[in-house]
């Protein structure tokens, strides 16, 4: 497992990463893809969890929300909510009618997946666009949320023994939990510092509490993903990366992390 997770992150990690650099249109384009695939996968798992969803509706939601985003302002996007919600709303009572019991619930799952990934997944698109350097801002922050990411896996497979939430996720332990956190903290010292030519108004206390923040929010998001794929009797959202499991598996933490990174860099005024 580990060395599946080794190989798939040699793969991935310098194409998402060589992307972020380039910035700009190219990786709103890259980040739509990548989140329309994750709809897929999201649809895919209600489908086989006996949820009648529509994949098309579901998928179109979540570009369109994107391309708003990257288009638009945040308060033009929220006009679009209400024909979404009216769009999934119009299939959930069709399907109703065609005997489906379970068509308010398949609505329900349906509207969070529009909500995770278009909405909150677009805020990559946000950070993207986020001043000058906004290429750097991503970078730093996916950057550092992989690190806190492996610091917990790695740390936790290690030394972890005491579980956090052992009914839903047994691996996920204390220790884990706060090597990760120490990780985070120690690589934003780390980056501030390599990157001052390039991004001087981070500095190391900055990157430090940016570091220092991602480590709650990776676990949040990892174990808000395990407890929907919990719920759908799945271990992973797909089987496209080895070792790691789907797209959508890749990124639990990393929309929770460019949410907390567009916030905290608009508060600190980067």
């Amino acid at each position: 497992m580990l060395k599946q997770r080794v190989l798939s992150a040699l793969v991935f990690v310098p194409i998402f990463l060589g992307i972020a650099y380039l910035g700009g249109l190219i990786f709103d384009l890259f980040l739509m893809a990548v989140l329309g695939f994750a709809g897929f996968e999201y649809a895919s798992m209600l489908k086989k969890a006996g949820y009648q969803v529509s994949p098309v509706l579901l998928i179109g939601s979540i570009l369109a929300l994107t391309l708003l985003r990257m288009l638009s302002s945040l308060s033009v996007e929220l006009l679009a909510w209400p024909v979404l919600l009216a769009g999934l709303a119009v299939f959930a009572l069709w399907k109703f009618e065609h005997a489906d019991e379970n068509a308010f619930q398949s609505l329900v799952f349906q509207f969070f997946g529009v909500i995770y990934l278009g909405f909150l997944g677009a805020y990559g698109i946000s950070l993207n666009h986020l001043g000058s350097s906004g290429n750097w801002l991503v970078l730093v922050t996916i950057g550092l949320v992989w690190l806190v990411d492996a610091g917990a896996y790695l740390i936790g497979t290690r030394f972890g023994k005491t579980a956090i939430l052992p009914r839903l996720s047994p691996k996920k332990t204390l220790e884990g939990f706060v090597g990760g956190t120490l990780v985070g903290l120690l690589a934003g010292i780390l980056i501030a510092w390599v990157l001052k030519g390039v991004l001087p108004e981070l500095g190391l206390f900055k990157g430090a509490l940016l570091g220092f923040l991602l480590g709650p929010t990776a676990f949040f998001g990892d174990a808000l993903m395990s407890l929907f794929k919990r719920t759908m009797g799945v271990k992973d959202a797909g089987k496209l990366l080895p070792g790691h499991g789907g797209v959508l598996d890749r990124l639990d933490s990393m929309i929770w992390a460019t949410v907390l990174g567009t916030y905290f860099f608009i508060l600190l005024g980067l």
